[in-house]
């Protein structure tokens, strides 16, 4: 799979008191990276970004990550299950890698509210990335 990547720039209001970027805003910003991401493997008004559910998310903090400098959000490993996907994001700043994390996204079906297969044509797109 060929990496993808967004820059993120940290506004001030995402510190906390020792002036490195609060860890809910990371968590917020996996977010961002796995929508982009989704929406990059979507047709334009798909429907189907709205039918994902998170299931699982981990995310590991090796460094502090700072106000002042942009961010890389990366997506360097995705895998496809029957109805799931499985992202590994990492995120960068300044040549150094600050947190990286695994989420899993379910499928839904929103009529039934129940895990439905990934599309076939997203499927096609990952395999293709």
């Amino acid at each position: 799979m060929q990496e993808f990547t967004i820059t993120i720039s940290p506004r001030l209001y995402e510190t906390d008191a020792l002036g490195h970027i609060n860890n809910a805003t990371i968590a917020a910003w996996f977010e961002v990276i796995r929508m982009r991401f989704l929406e990059s493997l979507a047709d334009s008004n798909e429907a189907h970004l709205k039918s994902w559910i998170l299931a699982s998310v981990q995310i590991d903090f090796i460094a502090e990550t700072f106000y002042g400098f942009d961010v890389t959000g990366k997506v360097v490993e995705a895998s496809i299950g029957n109805s799931s996907f499985t992202l590994h994001c990492e995120m960068w700043q300044q040549g150094k890698q600050t947190v990286r994390g695994k989420a899993v996204l379910v499928h839904m079906d929103v009529q039934s509210h129940s895990p439905s297969r990934v599309p076939d044509h997203l499927r096609e797109k990952l395999v293709a990335r």
